[in-house]
């Protein structure tokens, strides 16, 4: 059985990636990891696709790292920090496809699985999902960027306390921290699907990469560096077609005709 199931929909406008190790609560091992990368690089390779929804198989999101096969690995060690660098692999290129990326959280979601859920530009969980790092009870540190990605989401003193506490966060507290954006019961997730696709579709593919790297890599700059980033990118989406037509179309006061 695949680790990872693909479903392409609404004209190829929507994808679907379930991770589909439910046995193992969607834990990851190489294959695992291996797959998905494969499964995403075909996604960011898409002309087409407008939404990305990521979620898990049966009852859990993702436990995280498969302790039980890095356990039985020649080396531990070597199996982890490999397994590390893949998962980071899978999130650069997450970062680099050009459409809205959902993450559905649909239970819980640990270690490397709370990192994958955290990358979403929408991140939405229904009401069984919990959160919880786990990386100290195990003995083992952060990975998949969350050591980044925390602080810049929730603020350096409430990360203190997740990494420390090491609590387990319920659906309502991580909306209320700011992990999740909403709390999405099951008879609503496909309405709720279905209204970002539609702003999505008001939206030039391009432009939600741009504002998605803009995001990201502001983190990193100083506010002068962040206003000459936004009128560099300014002039090159301007210069684009996309940017051509988007312009034309508020002008002559019609919905534009976007080429991506």
């Amino acid at each position: 059985m695949s680790s990872i199931k693909l479903q392409v929909v609404s004209g190829g406008l929507v994808a679907k990636i379930s991770l589909n190790r439910p046995e193992r609560y969607n834990a990851f091992d190489r294959e695992m990891v291996r797959e998905l990368g494969d499964m995403v690089r075909g996604v960011a390779e898409s002309e087409k696709v407008r939404l990305v929804i990521l979620t898990g198989e049966g009852k859990a999101f993702s436990a995280g790292a498969d302790l039980h096969a890095a356990k039985a690995s020649d080396s531990v060690s070597n199996y982890l920090g490999g397994l590390a660098k893949g998962l980071h692999s899978v999130l650069e290129t997450l970062a680099t496809v050009p459409a809205l990326l959902v993450t559905l959280v649909n239970g819980p979601a640990a270690g490397g699985g709370f990192a994958l859920a955290m990358a979403g530009d929408i991140r939405l969980g229904m009401p069984e999902a919990k959160l919880r790092l786990g990386y100290g009870r195990v003995g083992l540190t952060l990975d998949g960027g969350l050591s980044w990605r925390l602080p810049r989401l929730i603020g350096f003193a409430a990360t203190q306390r997740l990494v420390f506490e090491d609590p387990d966060l319920g659906a309502d507290e991580a909306k209320a921290l700011g992990l999740f954006h909403r709390v999405v019961p099951p008879s609503e997730i496909v309405k709720t699907l279905e209204e970002l696709l539609a702003r999505t579709k008001m939206q030039s593919r391009a432009s939600v990469f741009r504002n998605r790297q803009l995001l990201l890599e502001s983190q990193g700059r100083t506010l002068a560096q962040c206003y000459e980033a936004e009128a560099v990118m300014m002039k090159t989406s301007a210069g684009t077609q996309d940017g051509r037509e988007g312009i034309q179309s508020f002008v002559e006061k019609r919905p534009p005709r976007f080429g991506s």
